[in-house]
């Protein structure tokens, strides 16, 4: 691999470090500098000219500003493109008392002490924390909802992933330790057999909980005959279900149509299946409770 295959695959950035790992000398970049050919982007590290400084290059010149740092947290979870972390900060992980020259500029920098082999990992050429590391990271800068909205996509993905989670959790997990209680509280609400499709349903499982109701069963797989479909939140002794209505998974003709026989076919079983909307469920939760107890609790008496 030459210098400038190793720039296009770190998002046009080298550092000093690596050309001289390829055999090149200071004066021939320096001499690169001064035919315009790249530019110092940071001490010691460069990115070609004539290429915008885009998210992933600024991110890529950080880690490579620092030996031995990664992208984490927020920029790690984008670049892993997990659910809500569309847009991330530069954020860069170092374990505590490595050498660098001086902090990125513009860059979120954290330090560590429990950094094992595992928990190093690369993302479209730019070094990053695992994703069971990123996923234990998350809840110390990020919102608890948000850092479950991920874990629950990452499980939906690879159910495994979870007791990963909770494995490495308890190894760095320590009193002080920004997000140790919040994740505490995310695995615990994430026990076994508990697995949501969106933030949306992890919002209406709050919701329910705290306003007293029965406990639901979550992606009940309901079978009769050639017909089959899955049930977000369900209550299977009373034949209720409910549905957490979001237009990014039902969108287009042929879902439309599907949802429409589905429905039909749930009623011809005997099931009551009651649609609401994210701003019902976030904003009007009361009327949401009342007619989730509306349905249920006549079923529930004798």
């Amino acid at each position: 691999m030459d210098l400038f295959e190793l720039a296009e695959r770190q998002h046009a950035t080298f550092s000093l470090v690596q050309a001289r790992e390829l055999g090149l000398t200071d004066d021939h970049v320096r001499g690169l500098v001064r035919r315009g050919v790249a530019e110092r982007a940071a001490p010691g590290v460069y990115r070609l000219r004539g290429t915008a400084p885009v998210w992933h290059q600024r991110l890529s010149v950080a880690t490579l500003s620092i030996p031995g740092s990664m992208a984490s947290h927020r920029a790690a979870a984008r670049l892993r493109h997990l659910d809500g972390f569309e847009r991330a900060p530069v954020e860069i992980l170092v374990e505590r008392g490595a050498r660098r020259r001086r902090q990125p500029r513009a860059a979120v920098l954290h330090e560590t002490l429990d950094l094992k082999a595992p928990d190093i990992d690369e993302v479209e050429g730019i070094a990053c924390t695992s994703l069971v590391r990123t996923l234990v990271d998350l809840p110390a800068v990020a919102h608890e909802f948000k850092a479950g909205v991920a874990l629950d996509q990452a499980m939906r993905v690879d159910p495994g992933v979870l007791l990963r989670v909770a494995h490495r959790h308890r190894e760095v997990a320590r009193k002080g330790r920004d997000g140790t209680v919040a994740l505490r509280t995310l695995l615990a609400e994430r026990d076994v057999g508990q697995l949501v499709d969106s933030g949306f349903e992890r919002r209406a499982l709050r919701l329910i909980d705290g306003g007293g109701l029965p406990k639901p069963v979550t992606q009940l797989h309901v079978v009769d005959g050639d017909f089959e479909c899955w049930l977000d939140i369900a209550w299977p002794a009373q034949l209720v279900a409910m549905e957490c209505d979001s237009l990014r998974h039902h969108m287009g003709e042929r879902a439309f149509r599907w949802e429409r026989r589905r429905r039909r076919a749930l009623v011809a079983l005997g099931w009551t299946v009651l649609e609401f909307t994210y701003r019902e469920v976030t904003q009007e939760g009361s009327t949401v409770l009342r007619d989730l107890e509306r349905h249920l609790i006549p079923k529930l008496r004798p």
